[in-house]
């Protein structure tokens, strides 16, 4: 008789150290995530020790102000992604960022205070056994930080649009306020969608585990994500563009009207300046002068002026 086959045992997951495991919030066979809030703390170069990471890596964790970017080691890929906070009352933008180790089986997160792609997708994985692969970790995240850009985008396009109207109604200074901030606020969400459309890029080129042909259409539907999230930028910041425009000749037309509007009531008081100018010279001779109905003659023919500078006027469609 044959030998039965030899069970081959699986290979036991590496043990945690024990200052790390606070950190640990989930773990299994294939994926063990590490979320660390507090880049300044000693738990962040322990972390680089136990995994091996680069001291570059370390330091661009601590100082923020990246935009997306990924960078390829020996046993991990380290990915930078820009979360966003919103605030719908003020249409105030601004953009975190969240680090991203990734390793066969091990994928670290790094984000100054609590953040919601974490908080909200480690529910998702947990749940789902299919999910638990650093990759697919690594997809989530990266899906969780993209959904959350055409909602924004469209809050500010309805904006944009109540902008338009009020512009129409009543052109203000803060209206024109308003429009710069929303103009700044759209170039700086240009800058950072651009850089992760490039990550995104980059890693669907990476090779095994980091990229695998089973996620290839998930990672098409990010760019996809992505890329309609550019446009709509720019759809936003030409319309942006007209209602500056709008504004712009509003302010000129009431410029215009208020212009017009003097220069009626200035030609109107010139020949009354002028006659009464011409009266009030201190000769003895000037005619009427002794008349006693010389004051009732200048005045009646004062109006008779005004009047009919106002009648051409109205006729020609002046005002």
């Amino acid at each position: 008789m044959g030998q039965p086959p030899e069970v081959k045992t699986p290979a036991p997951a590496p043990t945690v150290p024990a200052e790390l495991r606070p950190l640990l919030i989930h773990e299994s066979a294939h994926l063990r995530w590490f979320h660390l809030e507090e880049p300044e703390s000693p738990l962040l170069e322990r972390l680089g020790q136990e995994f091996g990471f680069h001291e570059l890596e370390i330091e661009d964790c601590r100082h923020q102000r990246h935009t997306a970017k990924i960078e390829e080691y020996e046993n991990h890929i380290f990915v930078i992604g820009n979360t966003l906070h919103f605030v719908p009352e003020t249409l105030g933008v601004w953009f975190g960022e969240l680090a991203m180790f990734v390793g066969h089986d091990f994928l670290i997160t790094v984000h100054v205070g609590p953040t919601r792609s974490v908080t909200e997708r480690v529910v998702r994985v947990k749940a789902i056994t299919k999910l638990q692969r650093p990759d697919r970790a690594l997809y989530e995240l990266l899906d969780s930080m993209g959904d959350r850009y055409l909602p924004v985008l469209d809050q500010i396009g309805e904006r944009i649009d109540q902008l338009e109207d009020e512009i129409h109604q009543n052109p203000s200074p803060k209206a024109l306020e308003e429009i710069f901030a929303v103009r700044r606020g759209l170039t700086e969400f240009r800058r950072i969608v651009g850089s992760m459309r490039e990550m995104v890029n980059s890693l669907m080129r990476q090779r095994a585990p980091y990229y695998r042909a089973d996620m290839a259409a998930y990672w098409r539907d990010l760019y996809d994500h992505i890329i309609r999230a550019l446009t709509t930028i720019e759809n936003h910041r030409e319309l942006l563009a007209s209602v500056l425009e709008i504004y712009l000749t509003s302010m000129a037309n009431r410029t215009n009207e208020v212009m017009k509007v003097l220069t009626v009531w200035a030609t109107i008081a010139l020949p009354l300046v002028v006659l009464t100018g011409y009266f009030g010279m201190n000769f003895p001779h000037l005619p009427m002068i002794e008349s006693p109905y010389g004051h009732l003659v200048i005045t009646l023919a004062m109006i008779a002026l005004t009047v009919g500078l106002l009648f051409f006027f109205r006729k020609r469609r002046i005002f």
